[in-house]
C-alpha cells in the first residue's frame, strides 16, 4: 500500500510527542501495518502511530491528552530486549522439564530445632541481664546517689561559667540634656541550678560607622535566679560622636 503520509509528517508529530516523553528517540524508518497504522522505528525503540492521529495532527487538532497517550506507546530498545530475554527464559524452562522421579530434598529438621533452642537461650540470658541491671539501678540508695552526682556536676559547671548562662538585652534613650543614657537592661539567666549576683555589664559606644569609641563597666548589685529574666535600670555616660551603644555581661559571682 502507498503511504498517505511520509517521513516529514511523522517527524513533525514525533517532535510534539517528545514534549510529553523525552525518551522518544529520532526517526529512522516506518512501515504500514495491516490496520493501515504506522509502525515507526526509532533510534532507541519503536512507536505505533495511527493514521487518524496523523490526519488530526495535519489539522492541528490533537489535544495534549491524546499526545500524551500516543507518547506512552513508545517502547524502548531496552524494554524490547528484556521482554525477549524473559520469553527465551520461559521457553527454555518449558523445553527442559525436571527429570522424572526427582523429588525435592527434605529440609534438615534437626538444624531448625537447634536454631530455635539457641534463640530461646539467648533470649533468656538477655532477660536475666536486663532484670539484674534494673534491680541494681532501681534501688533507692543508688538512684539518689546518681541523681545527686548529676545535679552537683551541673551546678558546678554553671557556677564556674556565669557568662555562659547570663545574657543582656534591653532598650535605652538619652536624657533631656543629652549627656546621659537611661538603659532598661534585661538580664537573663539560662542556668538550670545556679543563681548569680553582682553582674558586671560592659557598655560599648559606637560611632555612625560602627567604630568602637570606648567602653565602661557597670556592676549591678542584684541576684539572678536560674531560668529567670530581670530588668534593671542604669544611668550611663554619653559622649561626643556616639551613635549607638551595646552591652554584654562580662562577669558575675555565683550566689
Amino acid at each position: 500500500m502507498k503511504a498517505s503520509y511520509g517521513e516529514n509528517e511523522i517527524k513533525s508529530l514525533l517532535q510534539k510527542l517528545r514534549i510529553f516523553n523525552k525518551d522518544i528517540g529520532s526517526y529512522e524508518i516506518f512501515a504500514i501495518t495491516d490496520n493501515f497504522d504506522y509502525a515507526v522505528k526509532l533510534s532507541n525503540g519503536k512507536i505505533l502511530i495511527k493514521i487518524e492521529e496523523l490526519q488530526d495532527d495535519e489539522r492541528d487538532s490533537l489535544t495534549p491528552e491524546r499526545l500524551t497517550a500516543i507518547a506512552n506507546r513508545f517502547v524502548s530498545s531496552t524494554e524490547q530486549k528484556t521482554n525477549t530475554e524473559q520469553k527465551d527464559t520461559q521457553a527454555t524452562q518449558q523445553s527442559n522439564p525436571p527429570p522424572k522421579g526427582s523429588t525435592p530434598k527434605k529440609k534438615n529438621r534437626t538444624g531448625k530445632i537447634i536454631l530455635i533452642i539457641a534463640i530461646v537461650l539467648i533470649g533468656i540470658f538477655a532477660a536475666i541481664a536486663i532484670i539484674s541491671n534494673i534491680n541494681q539501678n532501681g534501688s533507692g540508695h543508688n538512684s539518689g546517689d546518681n541523681y545527686q552526682e548529676k545535679v552537683m556536676t551541673v551546678e558546678e559547671t554553671e557556677r564556674s561559667q556565669p557568662t555562659k548562662f547570663l545574657s543582656a538585652t534591653g532598650t535605652y534613650r538619652e536624657n533631656f540634656w543629652g549627656d546621659k543614657f537611661k538603659v532598661d537592661c534585661k538580664i537573663t539567666n539560662k542556668a538550670t541550678v545556679a543563681t548569680y549576683k553582682d553582674a558586671v555589664v560592659r557598655v560599648t559606644y559606637y560611632t555612625k560607622t560602627k567604630t568602637v569609641l570606648g567602653s565602661n563597666d557597670y556592676t549591678i548589685y542584684e541576684t539572678f535566679p536560674p531560668n529567670s529574666t530581670k530588668t534593671v535600670e542604669i544611668q550611663i555616660e554619653n559622649y561626643k560622636n556616639v551613635n549607638s551603644i551595646g552591652w554584654d555581661v562580662i562577669s558575675a559571682k555565683a550566689y
